[in-house]
């Protein structure tokens, strides 16, 4: 198959497989909201980002590193086997212990136990790294797409089992525990590798060198999650604690179900194409994100104040606008990670690593300074600094990859201005009717904001554009009836 085709099949796959993520998620965590309200939610939001936090070490960045290796390198494939399964472990202890602290620290007692229960996704982690790897070194990225969706549709549906039937928070642990479980169970079927007896610590030098650099970085960014939901929790409470946990959820989860297909073709493309290529390829990315996230995002940004309360109730009055800030630009975080993509691939750790210590320290002391101005304020802070990441990754990387900003810009400049036009006049329309008919007016009146700007400003780029994700749909729809 030729890089082309396999680009399109993957990307095309990866985000059918997203839509049902997404479709899953839009039913489940408003029926969770609902049912455990934004005290159980919080304690559960306070809960993830500690593990999330030593998360990455669970992998130790492998994941992607040892695409690089060969396939019959069993004494570095076992020995990583071995050495995961130990780091995994140790990591379920340590964190256990650690809750101690965050739950004295938060006042929130019930932690510890909850975290307990959560640590055993360490080792389910650590079994899934080398099947990841090797898929992702054959380019078979359709499989993991199917294998996420196929454990988040079943996660969900015991969740939500859980949750109408009286299980509180417990269920949110057993939706995010079973997920990881069947997630694992599937990679392995599908790409199992037995590993030997063997340890030799030598060949995984250079594996450890930039799946450490991996590591940091989201260590970083977990790190920070974890002292931003503290400091809210601290002071301003439980209840603020919800919607901010809520909205940086959603925000990211909406985003990352575009950005993570793009972001893994991006970095296959990376490992194997010409340097004279990678600025291109970026460029080209980029723009397809632009065009599918950014009029999702910001169209969900304008629905959120109005609708999110609609749906979860009144107790989720304060988490619309919250929502809305991370919807409008969480989108450019992505942009940041898909400068990484090409970054790691070439084996330049450090850029991107620096950048998530610096948008990790930066958030939280928007969140620390802001904060006492109320939630709204902390969140427009924590917004722009995303916005501030994306223009750091570009900046910082232009010497390395090869690109002028200028290209940048032209690229991403007219998607957002006419995602930002349709923001305007949704969000006007929603003043004067926030009922299900004046959200119906708002989504047709920002669809054709939008399509209207594309073409009176960026006509050539953009038809040229739509015809390639047409393309992209054609040849999977070609491909799916040779098949058949």
């Amino acid at each position: 198959m030729s890089d082309g085709k396999r680009m399109a099949t993957n990307i095309i796959a990866s985000w059918g497989a997203n839509l049902v993520k997404v479709a899953v998620q839009l039913v489940m965590l408003p029926v969770m909201a609902r049912v455990l309200g934004p005290s159980e939610m919080g304690l559960y939001a306070l809960a993830l980002p500690i593990l999330a936090l030593v998360m990455p070490l669970a992998d130790a960045g492998l994941a992607n590193s040892l695409a690089r290796e060969a396939p019959d390198n069993h004494r570095v494939w076992s020995t990583s086997f071995w050495m995961l399964m130990f780091i995994s472990c140790l990591l379920a202890v340590s964190v256990y212990g650690g809750s101690f602290g965050v739950a004295h620290t938060s006042n929130q007692p019930r932690l510890p136990q909850i975290v307990l229960a959560l640590c055993t996704i360490f080792p389910l982690m650590g079994l899934g790294v080398l099947p990841m790897a090797r898929m992702i070194q054959k380019g078979r990225l359709i499989a993991p797409a199917i294998i996420d969706m196929t454990s988040n549709l079943l996660g969900a549906g015991l969740g939500i089992a859980a949750a109408l039937s009286g299980y509180g928070v417990w269920s949110m642990v057993a939706q995010y525990v079973s997920t990881f479980a069947i997630r694992v169970f599937l990679l392995n079927a599908c790409e199992f590798y037995w590993p030997h007896l063997v340890l030799d610590f030598r060949g995984l030098k250079s594996h450890l060198g930039l799946g450490g650099s991996i590591t940091l970085s989201k260590i970083a960014e977990s790190a920070g999650r974890v002292a931003e939901n503290s400091q809210v929790s601290r002071i301003s409470g439980a209840s603020a604690l919800g919607a901010y946990g809520f909205a940086n959820q959603v925000a990211r989860f909406l985003s990352e179900a575009v950005g993570n297909s793009l972001w893994a073709n991006l970095y296959y493309q990376s490992l194997h194409c010409d340097h004279d290529r990678l600025g291109p390829q970026l460029i080209r990315m980029n723009r397809l994100l632009c065009h599918i996230l950014i009029p999702a995002s910001f169209l969900a940004a304008a629905l959120s104040p109005t609708f999110l309360p609609f749906v979860l109730g009144d107790k989720w009055l304060h988490a619309g606008w919250p929502l809305a800030i991370f919807c409008l630009t969480y989108p450019f975080t992505i942009m940041s990670n898909l400068v990484g993509a090409v970054l790691y691939a070439r084996g330049y750790a450090l850029i991107p690593m620096t950048v998530a210590v610096l948008t990790a320290c930066a958030r939280f002391a928007a969140i620390y300074l802001l904060l006492p101005y109320g939630l709204m304020a902390a969140c427009v802070g924590v917004g722009a600094i995303s916005i501030l990441q994306a223009m750091g990754s570009f900046l910082a990387s232009r010497p390395v990859i090869g690109f002028r900003i200028s290209h940048v810009v032209i690229a991403a400049f007219w998607p957002v201005a006419a995602a930002l036009l349709g923001f305007w006049g949704a969000f006007t329309i929603l003043l004067y009717r926030n009922d299900i008919e004046g959200g119906l007016y708002a989504t047709a009146c920002f669809t054709t904001i939008y399509l209207l700007a594309q073409i009176m400003f960026d006509r050539s780029r953009f038809l040229a554009d739509a015809k390639g994700i047409m393309g992209l749909v054609v040849r999977r729809k070609a491909k799916a009836e040779t098949v058949a």
